[in-house]
Order: C-alpha cells, then structure tokens, then sequence
C-alpha cells in the first residue's frame, strides 16, 4: 500500500529552500491531516480547503492498513484539536510524525522549514503572543491571524448627502475621491475669484472713462478763454 505526502502551497509562492506549506497523507484513497479544533481528521485526495494543491510525493509503502490504524491511533493523544499550533504543532508536524510511525523515515525538510526556523532561540522571543501559543502548552486555533491590527482603519469620509440630481446618496469616499471633489471645488472658487476680479476691472475702467469726459469741457473752455 503505497503512502504519498501531498503537499499544497498556503501562499501564491515559488519556494526554493523553504515556504508556506501544508501536507497531508494519502493511504488507500484517503487523505489524513491535522487541523486546529479537529485534530486529525481526514479529507478526499489533494482536496483540502484552502490550500492550493501542489504535488504528491511517494513516502514508501506499507504492507496492510493494520499499520495506519495502529499508527492513527498513537498520535491521536498528541495532536488533539486543541494542542495545534501554527508554529510548535501544525499539519506538517503530523505528516512528519506518521510518516516516522508507518515508515520509519521523515518527509522532506523544506516543507516545515519555516516553523522550525521560528521554534529557534532567538526567534521565538520575538513572536507576538497569539504566535507563541503551543511553546508552553498553551491552546491556539486556526482563526489567529499571522498579524493582528491593534487598531481599526476608521474610512476617511463616510455620510449622507445629496447627488448632483437632488437625490439622497450615502458616500463613503477614499481620500482620492475627496481629493478630487476637493480640486473640483478649488477650480470653481478660483474660476469665480478670477471673474469676479474682472468685473471690477471693468468697472473702474469705466469709472475712470466717466471722470475723463465729465473733465474734457472744463478744459475746453480753458483753453477758449
């Protein structure tokens, strides 16, 4: 009975030493993995959830299905749905631990590289607390995110208003479209500005025009006398 890893990549990626992986063992048309909250659980041949299949890799072969259940059976204690953790205890913790139990031999070490890399001193005392959880025998779950915002991005405009046409609309705009209203309402302020500008112009050129001609007799009858 054969036994293949099946490997799938977590990320869009193309990994040369290490990566974001995750595994699981297919035995007999049946693939088995680890997951938070379920424990070891089982899933239909490279069909696990989000996780974009990779490849197969073909572990060995073991004689009987004997062997899985025995070997299912001593790990469950071990990865229950509350002891995973992403970096301490994740799928490729198990698929590594049932590939030693069937065949006697690990899988590939790239594909946990990572995690191992983070259970390294001192690495691990840099992790953010939601990270750490497994080190010391602390529960986690797969909904802990990788980071965490500490504080909610508020939208930077959001109301009701009016639309150009008189109806009612509720906006929520990026700072490109306040911008943009913004510049539209600049251009209308100067272009009034600067028309507003010339109409007084005009009018004192006209005022001036005025004062010449009402001038112009009281020099011509100067000059008559």
């Amino acid at each position: 009975i054969d036994v293949f890893l099946n490997v799938y990549d977590l990320i869009q990626q193309t990994p040369i030493c290490c990566g974001f992986f995750h595994t699981g063992v297919e035995i007999m048309g049946v693939e088995h993995m680890f997951a938070g909250g379920a424990g070891i659980c089982h899933c239909e041949p490279k069909g696990a959830a989000d996780g974009r299949f990779r490849q197969s890799i073909l572990l060995g072969s073991i004689p009987s299905s004997r062997e899985l259940r025995s070997a299912l059976d001593s790990l469950r204690g071990e990865f229950h749905g509350e002891a995973y953790s992403l970096i301490f205890k994740n799928c490729n913790d198990f698929s590594s631990a049932l590939s030693h139990a069937l065949l006697g031999k690990d899988i590939p070490g790239y594909i946990n590289r990572l995690a191992r890399l983070g259970r390294s001193w001192p690495i691990r005392l840099c992790l953010p607390p939601h990270m750490k959880a497994g080190y010391d025998g602390s529960a986690t779950t797969t909904r802990d995110p990788l980071l965490r915002n500490s504080h909610p991005v508020a939208p930077v405009f959001q109301g009701q208003g009016q639309t150009l046409n008189g109806s009612s609309a509720s906006s929520r705009g990026s700072f490109f479209d306040i911008a943009g209203r913004w510049g539209a309402r600049r251009s209308t302020s100067e272009q009034a500005a600067l028309t507003a500008g010339e109409s007084g112009n005009a009018r004192e050129l006209r005022a001036a025009a005025a004062a010449r001609r009402s001038t112009a007799p009281d020099v011509e009858a100067g000059q008559q006398a």
